[in-house]
């Protein structure tokens, strides 16, 4: 007789013992189930908790940041209307998997953003065999789909900022917080997230540094940028005309109102799709800010260790030289081409 998990009531339950062939050996295995039963190392004999339930488990102990829990639970939430809320997780199949994967692909997303969505689930499911609910991953043997490795493209200086015009133009209520935001991203480098959490403390004007906090970056470290001059004019153009009472450098709008809120702004993603396809510029992300901020630093000739301390990179300049070293490159042979003696 053993209690039920859910219920508590005590009743009779069939376990296979696997590879017990010997009378003596299943009483041997059954008293060792029965005891890792009682110390808690098997906590469920009915497949663990439903979708649901571990869902909202796992966004509460697997201590990531919070950009990145909440995109991982919007991937976990579509999971959970597909394979449905009251699913066992000790019941997910291989096949399911690949069947939801399908259906991303069917609905046009790209193969990236459907290896994003099993890799939510596989997280979740190793928390899963960690807490001894299943005893394997049902994807494993299902390989990344293939994903097509497209040349980043390089926006220049005037191109951004036409962004930010049009949005001037066309948004009388939120346009001119856009436009600082664009050029913050572009001055620091910084992440969007991690832009749209900056406070006004974390502007050091003594030490003349902008401090991205950890609990805001992606590694979840802290990293100090070294004003520019166009960073520091910036920071004091908006500090000119910042409310007093407001501690983010990019505070919330209420919904149709003409006023700010003191919880930092979530997005501007309807603001880029909206401005972006004005001035025909389709492939335009905010995350290429970051691109210019640090393709202008390599054609400046700053050294790599240096940028990539400021983008929060941990390898030293390492990425930075096998992504945008050829930028260093061409400006150097661009240069050379206007010598003369």
């Amino acid at each position: 007789m053993i209690a039920d998990a859910d219920t508590g009531l005590r009743k009779l339950s069939k376990i296979r013992l696997k590879g017990v062939t010997e009378r003596n050996d299943a009483i041997k295995a059954m008293y060792d189930l029965l005891k890792s039963i009682k110390d808690g190392e098997i906590t469920s004999l009915k497949s663990g908790p439903d979708f649901k339930t571990f869902r909202e488990h796992y966004v509460k102990v697997c201590g990531k940041s919070p950009v990145s829990t909440i995109r991982e639970d919007n991937c976990l939430k579509h999971w959970e209307r597909f394979l449905g809320d009251d699913l066992k997780i000790g019941k997910i199949t291989t096949q399911q998997i690949l069947a939801y994967r399908g259906q991303l692909l069917k609905r046009g997303l790209t193969p990236s953003t459907a290896n994003h969505h099993v890799k939510a689930l596989r997280a979740m499911l190793k928390l899963a065999k960690t807490e001894k609910y299943i005893s394997k991953l049902p994807m494993e043997g299902i390989t990344h789909l293939k994903v097509k490795s497209v040349e980043r493209k390089l926006f220049s200086g005037d191109d951004i900022l036409k962004i930010g015009t049009e949005a001037l133009r066309s948004r009388p209520i939120t346009g001119e917080q856009f436009a600082d935001f664009l050029l913050l991203c572009m001055y620091s480098g910084g992440r969007k997230s991690e832009v749209a959490n900056l406070k006004w403390e974390n502007v050091d004007w003594e030490n003349k540094q902008l401090a991205f906090q950890g609990d805001t970056t992606k590694n979840f470290e802290s990293r100090r940028v070294d004003f520019s001059a166009n960073l520091e004019n910036h920071l004091l153009c908006m500090k000119e005309k910042a409310l007093p009472d407001i501690k983010f450098l990019f505070p919330s709008y209420r919904l149709g109102k003409p006023h700010r809120t003191s919880n930092a702004v979530q997005s501007f993603q309807k603001m880029v799709e909206g401005v972006r396809a004005v001035v025909e510029m389709p492939d335009f992300t905010l995350h290429l800010t970051r691109h210019y901020f640090i393709s202008t630093c390599v054609m400046t000739g700053i050294d790599y260790m240096t940028i990539a301390k400021w983008a929060g990179h941990k390898d030293g300049g390492v990425l930075i030289g096998k992504t945008y070293g050829h930028l260093n490159r061409e400006h150097m042979k661009k240069m050379a081409s206007k010598l003369t003696f």
